[in-house]
């Protein structure tokens, strides 16, 4: 009787049973490394599930606490709103609402004439946040309202310029213009106003900020 021979499908069988029992003998030999390898992943995975879960209820706490003191302030009451948006700032400054909150509690203080909070605030959004382009020059503007109130035209015309720097393609842009010119003019500073009075006109010739600039010069002139 001849040998059996062995055929390719057997050998490469042969192989298979052979890689196995080395994968199954290997798995034996360091058993304790492989659940402890396991066992981390579940710990890493079980970790980042805690991070993202608790942050998500902050924000969502967070949002709440910006809504209510957004119908608080719609509704008058400027000291419940201030209280909730500073818990916003203060406990969930993380969160995407608290830019928000900062920017909306610096003008509840300056409403109420606070402006070295409001001042502090202002800046707090514009360095920290700086998510929202409109936000963020109506913040710088913010800045400069409260040297107005505060005696300094020239540090408020120079941030009404940083606002207007800051959203070159918004309507509010002319409006930023023309404040700095204002606050120059204020400051005694009339070729500083006149330069930004024709930057005004001549990049936003149809605006009607444009045709109070004309007004604006023709005074300067007289």
């Amino acid at each position: 009787m001849s040998p059996h021979r062995i055929t390719k499908k057997e050998m490469k069988q042969d192989r298979f049973v052979t890689y196995s029992l080395q994968v199954s003998q290997w798995i034996q030999k360091h058993l304790n490394e492989v659940l402890m390898a396991a066992g981390g992943v579940v710990l890493v995975t079980a970790v980042l599930f805690f991070i993202f879960s608790s942050q998500a209820k902050r924000e969502r706490k967070a949002a709440e606490l910006l809504g209510k003191a957004n119908f608080a302030l719609q509704s008058g009451d400027m000291g419940g709103a201030v209280q909730d948006l500073q818990t916003v700032v203060n406990k969930y400054g993380s969160t995407r609402s608290a830019g928000q909150a900062a920017f909306y509690l610096a003008y509840a203080y300056f409403y109420a004439k606070d402006y070295v909070q409001a001042q502090s605030l202002f800046e707090k959004y514009v360095q920290k946040y700086k998510d929202d382009p409109l936000l963020s020059a109506s913040a710088q503007a913010g800045i400069g309202d409260c040297h107005m109130q505060t005696g300094n035209p020239v540090m408020a015309a120079e941030n009404f310029l940083k606002a207007a720097s800051l959203s070159p393609q918004t309507f509010l842009t002319p409006q930023y213009l023309r404040r700095a010119a204002s606050a120059y003019m204020q400051a005694d500073e009339k070729d500083r106003a006149r330069e930004i009075l024709h930057r005004l006109i001549a990049e936003y010739p149809d605006s009607r900020e444009a045709h109070r600039a004309k007004v604006d010069l023709a005074q300067i002139a007289g």
